[in-house]
């Protein structure tokens, strides 16, 4: 697999097998490369700037503190390498999964004294517009509905896939430090305090990686010391491919 020269010569990079398989990683960008995305990262949450760069605001997640800005092909331009083709196909071989062009991604602000979220797994359909092809493709969410593939248009052709891995990229936490909160848990079932949990920390520039399963459980962390940014980023597989490694637990949602 070959290195991408973006990554710390220094970085440190780990599996871990618990609760389930996972990867973290500390200093995962040199230094230039990291202060390119966490600049990046501050233009967007700046209103006047943001309108400068084309991009829509942050949203207010419902039953959820998070506010989000889903990524699109354009807007994911301004965070390279991340969401870039080579690294999809190292995300892929890390976790030896296929390198499908079909992903999706989003920035996350988790403002200070946020609740705790809900246990989960990720392992879910995203629809795609079957029309738009190259080597990355993100949800056309203004033809078809992502989660449920509800068309939006006559001319949408709303094609299914399985969520196949989670990266969460963690920058813009200059102030975090123990005790702040907003650490992602993990957990070995969906309830909390059932089972063992282990908590990643948000530093910057570091990162957690996972394959989405039926126990791929995590959630936020309540935040009271700071607050927490991160961007996320999905890798998808065909539903064929999903369900040969996990059978057929992954969640399918109904339209509203």
């Amino acid at each position: 697999m070959e290195r991408l020269p973006e990554l710390n010569p220094k970085g440190e990079w780990c599996v871990y097998q618990r609760p389930f398989r996972h990867i973290r990683a500390k200093r995962v960008f040199a230094t230039d490369v990291y202060q390119g995305l966490q600049s990046a990262f501050l233009s967007f949450m700046k209103t006047k700037e943001r309108n400068a760069l084309g991009g829509p605001g942050f949203t207010q997640s419902p039953g959820y503190d998070a506010q989000i800005l889903a990524l699109s092909q354009n807007l994911s331009s301004h965070f390279a390498p991340l969401f870039e083709r080579r690294w999809i196909d190292f995300l892929a071989a890390l976790l030896n999964l296929p390198a499908l062009a079909q992903i999706d991604g989003a920035l996350h602000h988790i403002p200070i004294n946020s609740r705790s979220g809900w246990i989960h797994t990720d392992f879910c359909s995203g629809w795609f517009n079957a029309k738009l092809t190259g080597d990355i493709v993100f949800p056309d969410r203004r033809e078809c509905d992502y989660f449920t593939g509800t068309p939006k248009s006559l001319d949408a052709q709303p094609q299914e896939f399985i969520r196949a891995a989670t990266m969460i990229f963690y920058l813009q936490n200059d102030n975090w430090k123990d005790g702040c909160g907003g650490e992602t848990g993990l957990y070995a079932t969906s309830r909390a305090g059932l089972g063992e949990m282990h908590t990643v920390a948000p530093v910057n520039n570091s990162l957690l990686l996972f394959e989405c399963s039926p126990h791929s459980y995590h959630a936020l962390v309540a935040n009271p010391g700071s607050p927490r940014n991160s961007m996320i980023l999905w890798l998808h597989s065909s539903v064929e491919n999903a369900q040969s490694r996990w059978g057929r637990g992954f969640t399918r949602r109904k339209p509203k």
